[in-house]
């Protein structure tokens, strides 16, 4: 090997260990210190057709983005659901299986942007309600209070 191939080599093989080491360095969704984690309890507000319902949202994030939790609307009327969804890049994406007071149930699907440091996220949702039939468009807004 002439000196001129052994340093572009050399050079070559830096250059990527740099670019391993550096990657390494970065957390991803769900490490500890990645900027757009949601970990917490969120006050929640969605709104569909003109009605807001209030409540919370107490969700973590895991390894890989993977957020669970569990969401609870007290106000105009009590609905209860649990929470699976996702963290990629600043974006939160979720579904949430409910029943709510009278028997009936549905699913909200929602994705939004989040707030730097997790501080929250707000979008849009679709709802669909057994009882109410079709699907409904609304939003969604969690904000995390200062003792979240």
């Amino acid at each position: 090997m002439n000196s001129s191939n052994w340093l572009q080599a050399a050079v070559s093989t830096l250059l990527v260990a740099g670019l391993a080491v550096g990657c390494a360095g970065n957390p991803a969704p769900g490490d500890s210190g990645y900027a757009y984690n949601l970990n917490g309890t969120y006050e929640a507000v969605f709104e569909a057709q003109g009605t807001g319902y209030t409540g919370t949202m107490s969700i973590s994030t895991a390894p890989g983005g993977v957020v669970t939790g569990t969401v609870l609307l007290t106000s105009p009327a009590e609905v209860i659901g649990d929470v699976t969804g996702m963290v990629a890049d600043s974006t939160f994406q979720f579904e949430s299986d409910y029943v709510r007071e009278g028997g009936c149930g549905g699913t909200l699907m929602g994705a939004g942007p989040i707030q730097p440091g997790g501080a929250g996220s707000t979008g849009l949702v679709e709802i669909a309600d057994d009882c109410m039939g079709g699907m409904m468009e609304g939003s969604f807004e969690l904000v995390l209070p200062a003792d979240g």
